[in-house]
């Protein structure tokens, strides 16, 4: 099979069986340790889960004037680092324990370890290796912690590998929306979201974005094949969705997505991606994102 066969590609058999799921103190939701099972499990592949501790925070427990307020008392209380220390150690064993009860319902093997401050950096190798990494974002840009430096258009532009990147306190949604910037992110969109999320055709949609006719033209072509080979496409709702072309300068593809939770594919270094205009309302939304390479 050749590369221009691109529609056929997307039925390869290739096997992603390694999920790296990073963490840090900020936010662990359940719904985030859920989702991360559950891709883990129909891979048929290991969850590994890498606490990342924040050395900032553990610094302010030097210093002497330094004051924390509590929700139970008025009176501000001073920190102290064996104490903040004591409280990241227990949060990662909770973490820990609560991967390893998910895997053990889903029969995934889990593995964990917790890093300090810039120590994650270390992990690179770990990192490359993984077939998927899975980062939870408070939907905050420019935090000075691990996550706020890999949620940034220049972060997800340096990834090797798929990213999804999650908004805390929600289930994975099954609809799927691709911004279709080029041939390639359709080929390759498709090829993911199929076999790391386990997306149905029905619930694809393809989202045309400053494309030529013939590319347009094109990607209706892959679409039209792949909805007519697959044996749930017995009717147009069962189907591959097409949206109207946007092609202005993007700024209001966030208004267009629907529903309002579903997972948007983009492909690094694709047209979308060159203005950070356009990418960070995606990354400041409730939008799951998942970056293909």
């Amino acid at each position: 099979m050749t590369k221009r066969q691109g529609w056929m590609m997307v039925e390869s058999s290739t096997r992603h069986r390694r999920v790296l799921l990073q963490i840090d103190a900020a936010t662990h939701c359940e719904e985030t340790v859920g989702a991360a099972i559950d891709i883990a499990a129909r891979l048929g592949g290991e969850l590994h889960g890498l606490f990342i501790e924040d050395a900032d925070l553990v610094t302010v427990g030097d210093l002497d004037f330094i004051r924390e307020f509590r929700f139970s008392s008025p009176v501000a209380h001073q920190l102290d680092r064996l104490t903040l220390e004591g409280q990241l150690r227990a949060m990662a064993r909770s973490i820990q324990r609560q991967l390893e009860r998910a895997g053990s319902r889903r029969k995934v093997t889990v593995g964990f370890r917790a890093v300090r401050g810039d120590l994650w950096r270390l992990e690179k190798e770990t990192h490359d290796d993984a077939d998927l990494v899975i980062i939870e974002s408070t939907g905050r840009l420019h935090s000075r912690n691990y996550r706020g430096q890999l949620v940034t258009r220049r972060g997800v532009l340096a990834v090797k590998c798929p990213t999804l990147l999650l908004k805390g306190g929600q289930r994975l949604a099954p609809y799927v929306t691709i911004i279709c910037d080029s041939v390639d992110s359709v080929d390759h969109g498709l090829q993911a979201v199929r076999a790391l999320l386990g997306a149905q055709w029905k619930s694809i949609t393809l989202l045309p974005f400053c494309l030529t006719e013939q590319e347009q033209a094109e990607i209706l072509r892959i679409a039209t094949k792949l909805s007519e080979a697959s044996d749930q496409a017995t009717n147009e709702n069962d189907r591959i969705h097409m949206m109207d072309p946007v092609n202005d300068d993007g700024n209001n593809v966030l208004n267009i997505l629907t529903p309002d939770n579903c997972v948007v594919v983009m492909k690094t270094g694709g047209k979308f991606m060159n203005n950070s205009a356009q990418l960070e309302p995606l990354l400041t939304s409730r939008h799951p994102l998942f970056f293909i390479q």
